[in-house]
């Protein structure tokens, strides 16, 4: 026996399928006897039960299940923060005098986007710039009265870039005493800890430089937004990962009225995280690209490596920290979960807005029907479909954000995945935010000025390509309170321009060209902060607040009108 997941297709069938599966004499496809229940989730369409494989096959052919997969934990998945999915995280100027420094380039510009297109020329290339657009876009939208949700490790709230205060001061905007088990009973889960804990582990980098570029003061979007943070992996609960999204939708569909608006606070939520496993090429039998699969179980390593590359399955020479020896792999193979896919269409249907970063692995994400989606490699006897992105990032109709370079270099980051799964592109290398402290992980990070015990650093990834679209959707909703995912994402397409192309490293890429079936689309230059005398952009939404277009800044904030 081993622990499934079975989803339904509408909540309508969960009480028939429970009677079935938890009684002797089930329905046609149900086992004859009493199935172990190990969680009923009370607000989701997902149940886990104990079944033997032939069972699990069996029930997907019922009419009320969309599917019956294995756990995360049964399948051998690794849930991580997307920045761990590449050695190429680290992207700080190394003086010799001095060290390691932040370099002046290091800035969060732009936004990009992908969406059919065509080909890259003379733009993007390793090492030069090249001008494409000099239209700006500006925002005065700072969050206000905006609720995001950072589901990450957990940021040490009393970093400067989370007070009130632009100068470190007023207290922190993080609701670090907020307590998520709070809403356990209601969602039937009577078994967890009375009290949330934010800090194991503590003080975690990552979720502080995720949640500084979401919502800092300096170095962020929504300056003004209150931090919630969720741990995307919390040690005291089975399955976290799978739960996590029920806490956040009982969150979002039961706070209180704001006293100040008259209306609950929009939710935004970041994950920069994911799912993903790791394969050596010498355990792969076959490989199939665009409905050909090739058979390279007799294959020498070097022609698993050649056939694997010809085939578009980026190869990943990592070394052994014990003999020192360089060996392939199938790097970081991103895992979906129809499971969690609901779980977030869900979520999106009660008016979340989610944003998951594409991961970094260097693999084409797909979308369903398309001609990669079932690209896959089989090693150890498992089929790995490779080209359909990872759950989260790439779950359901959530915001999928791929990584491009600074300013000065706007090509796709090296170690973005890509492809049509990716809505957005945004900026992922050399991102200025903030972190605890000086560690190992992040040499070179420098002391914030307003309080030496906390520290600025510069990381790449699309850990934190993510947080740029999050914080800037959570400006919007600061103006339009009642905006959808899809409202959100047709609002990040309307300021895109054209293009992101690839500079030429990646395997699976040649200089220059455009994403497969993708236009790329680049929003350019959308600066934190306006400069005065610009205007507010026209109106583009149905529900945008017709009184802000054409108004100067500064604009007084107690002026202010939303809808």
């Amino acid at each position: 026996m081993r622990e499934y997941i079975v989803t339904c297709k509408s909540m309508d069938d969960l009480e028939s399928l429970y009677d079935d599966m938890e009684t002797v004499g089930g329905s046609l496809y149900i086992p004859d006897r009493a199935v172990e229940l190990t969680s009923r989730r009370t607000i989701s369409r997902n149940t886990h039960y104990m079944l033997t494989e032939s069972e699990a096959e069996e029930i997907k052919k019922d009419s009320r299940v969309l599917a019956c997969e294995l756990t995360w934990e049964e399948q051998g998945v690794e849930i991580v923060p997307h920045w761990k999915q590449t050695g190429d995280f680290e992207k700080i100027d190394v003086d010799l005098d001095y060290g390691r420094v932040i370099d002046s380039n290091d800035k969060n510009w732009g936004l990009y986007r992908v969406n059919k297109g065509s080909t890259v020329s003379n733009w993007g290339t390793n090492g030069s710039f090249t001008e494409i657009s000099n239209r700006n876009l500006h925002t005065t939208w700072s969050g206000k009265n905006v609720d995001v949700v950072i589901v990450d490790d957990y940021p040490n709230p009393n970093h400067p870039e989370f007070a009130v205060n632009v100068n470190g001061t007023g207290g922190s905007r993080c609701q670090f005493s907020f307590n998520w088990f709070q809403y356990k009973n209601a969602l039937g889960y009577s078994s967890h800890p009375n009290t949330y804990s934010h800090v194991d582990p503590p003080n975690s980098a990552h979720g502080a430089h995720t949640a500084g570029t979401t919502a800092g003061n300096t170095q962020g979007w929504a300056r003004d937004a209150n931090i919630y943070t969720m741990r995307f992996l919390y040690s005291g609960v089975s399955n976290w990962p799978d739960v996590l999204w029920d806490y956040l939708r009982y969150f979002h569909k039961n706070k209180s009225v704001n006293t100040n608006t008259g209306r609950r606070n929009p939710t935004v939520v970041n994950n920069s995280w994911g799912g993903s496993i790791t394969r050596s090429v010498a355990s792969a039998t076959s490989v199939t690209y665009r409905g050909t699969t090739t058979d390279i179980s007799s294959m020498s390593e070097a022609n698993k490596v050649s056939t694997l590359r010809s085939n578009g399955c980026p190869v990943v020479y990592l070394t052994n920290q014990f003999t020192g020896q360089q060996i392939p792999y199938l790097y970081r193979i991103p895992t979906r979960n129809v499971a969690m896919d609901a779980d977030i269409q869900d979520a999106i249907d009660d008016g979340v807005i989610l944003v998951g970063s594409a991961g970094n692995s260097r693999w084409n994400c797909e979308l369903s029907g398309g001609q990669d989606y079932d690209n896959s490699v089989v090693a150890s006897g498992t089929t790995y479909y490779h080209s359909r992105g990872s759950s989260p990032g790439a779950g359901g109709d959530m915001i999928c954000v791929g990584s491009v370079g600074a300013k000065t270099q706007e090509y796709k980051s090296d170690f973005s995945n890509w492809g049509g799964r990716v809505d957005i592109w945004a900026p992922g290398t050399n991102i200025v935010s903030s972190v605890y402290s000086n560690s190992v992980t992040y040499e070179g990070a420098v002391a914030d000025p307003r309080n030496s015990s906390y520290y600025i650093a510069s990381i790449s990834g699309t850990s934190m390509s993510g947080p740029q679209v999050a914080g800037l959707l959570a400006c919007l909703c600061e103006q339009e309170p009642n905006l959808t995912q899809a409202e959100a994402l047709q609002y990040l397409k309307e300021g895109a321009l054209a293009d992101v192309g690839d500079d030429g490293t990646t395997p699976e890429q040649s200089n220059n060209e455009g994403f497969g079936d993708s236009i790329n689309r680049y929003l350019f230059d959308m600066r934190k902060r306006p400069l005065d005398g610009m205007t507010h952009p026209a109106v583009l939404h149905k529900n945008r607040n017709t009184t802000t277009a054409g108004v100067k800044y500064p604009r007084v904030r107690n002026n202010r009108t939303t809808k």
